[in-house]
């Protein structure tokens, strides 16, 4: 897989070492964690990090706030997926206890499983790797965006000029319609707005064989936008 998706990043005419990649977990409900939905998406954004870049993808979570989850060591993915992608099944009975481990001693902390704010997490972000001197690939996953259009909207027009493609994912048939359908429209009121796509048909079950389409498809909107010659000087 991983020497398909370095094949794919060549094909996109992409030179590894010079991108950044990270990861945004959707901290709005916790059923994702409980199944394999977050620990593969986790396993494919480092296998498009790897193919990228000389590093391993940042990932972060957001609720309400956005927070920087610990580094993935070099050969303790799996480690890392057990402690910060995975939640036991909610108990039925209350003296039932989960396992616990640091996601679950985080979720109070990090304001988890009560709803998210995409718009407060893109912020978060646009101030952390705004001054990136490469350009920065971040793989959004959306779990739900009510009431935030008019706000996400605004961060995408705040990121102009700024070294930031947001590549928003989500499951099939898990969003409701949003501004992220509409990003055409976007660009017809704004077209400086080139540095966001959404893959509404990111399954995020399917089956290991075809994850590298699926890998390739993530970076080739992201490619196009990084080979644009007036990228840096908008805004």
């Amino acid at each position: 897989m991983g020497i398909l998706m370095s094949l794919a990043a060549r094909a996109s005419h992409l030179r590894k070492g010079q991108s950044k990649v990270v990861l945004v977990l959707s901290g709005d409900h916790r059923d994702p964690f409980e199944g394999e939905r977050i620990r593969r998406t986790v396993r494919r954004a480092v296998r498009i990090a790897e193919a990228l870049e000389s590093s391993l993808p940042d990932v972060w979570i957001y609720g309400a706030d956005c927070h920087r989850l610990p580094a993935i060591q070099s050969g303790s993915l799996e480690t890392w997926i057990a402690d910060w992608a995975v939640l036991a099944r909610s108990p039925v009975f209350s003296e039932s206890r989960e396992n616990d481990n640091p996601l679950a001693r985080s979720v109070r902390e990090y304001g988890l499983f009560k709803g998210g704010s995409v718009s407060n997490a893109m912020e978060v972000l646009r101030k952390v790797y705004g001054t990136s001197r490469v350009p920065v690939l971040v793989l959004f996953h959306v779990e739900s965006m009510e009431g935030e259009d008019s706000r996400v909207a605004r961060q995408l027009e705040h990121a102009l000029g700024k070294p930031l493609f947001w590549q928003f994912l989500a499951q099939l048939d898990g969003m409701s319609w949003s501004v992220l359908n509409r990003l055409d429209d976007v660009r017809r009121e704004r077209p400086r707005i080139t540095n966001a796509h959404y893959n509404d048909s990111w399954n995020m079950d399917i089956s290991a064989g075809l994850d590298t389409f699926q890998q390739f498809a993530m970076i080739k909107p992201y490619a196009r936008w990084a080979r644009e010659p007036r990228r840096r000087t908008l805004g």
